[in-house]
């Protein structure tokens, strides 16, 4: 156990994140495999039940979108609020690892059940928003990161500090807030209508 905490001090922030995600991955599609038999019935139940009621309906993309918005900027202010307090790093790190997770054990068991065509199900189901969250995502973690150990590592934690920081990384904070607008509005428009058609092959 010592070692293996002298192994981790030595990473730099960079190197611990990528530990962090392959750990959260590993434990994804491994929670995936052995528990196979607690969720799968779920999964076959989607597909008889759920997944022809979401290609049979029509889909509120208005209502969709700012359901989605609401969301994400709700979880993106409480990240960059955590991340002036002592809790910051803590929870970005938690935020890798269950990010890794949730990846790992999605692909597994979407794969398990459904083959070739689980995979088309996950590449769906992140495209074409994607491609703003991961850009908007790994932003916000390394500058996130930056500030709190700049607060509470580099210096004294006082109200001068956080307010001077803030300030400092409001117009990123903006710019990265209409990123997540914009990438909303790709997930609840295109997003959706692909992701509608797609579960067409699955009914």
């Amino acid at each position: 156990m010592k070692q293996l905490k002298s192994q981790l001090n030595r990473l730099n922030v960079l190197q611990l994140s990528l530990f962090l995600l392959i750990l959260g991955l590993f434990l994804g599609i491994l929670c995936a495999n052995v528990f196979k038999v607690n969720y799968i019935t779920q999964i076959r139940n989607f597909k008889t039940d759920i997944f022809p009621r979401i290609v049979g309906n029509d889909i509120d993309y208005m209502g969709l979108f700012l359901y989605i918005l609401g969301n994400n900027l709700r979880d993106f202010f409480i990240y960059w609020l955590l991340c002036i307090t002592i809790l910051g790093i803590p929870y970005i790190a938690y935020k890798i690892t269950s990010f890794g997770f949730f990846t790992g054990f999605l692909i597994s068991a979407l794969t398990l059940e459904y083959g070739v065509k689980g995979l088309l199900l996950v590449i769906v189901y992140v495209f074409p928003h994607g491609i703003l969250y991961l850009p908007v995502g790994l932003i916000s973690l390394y500058k996130g990161y930056r500030l709190c150990s700049f607060i509470y590592r580099d210096n004294r934690a006082n109200i001068k500090v956080i307010a001077r920081e803030l300030r400092a990384n409001i117009g990123l904070i903006l710019i990265l807030a209409l990123a997540l607008l914009v990438a909303s509005l790709l997930e609840a428009f295109p997003g959706a209508y692909l992701l509608k058609k797609t579960l067409g092959l699955f009914t």
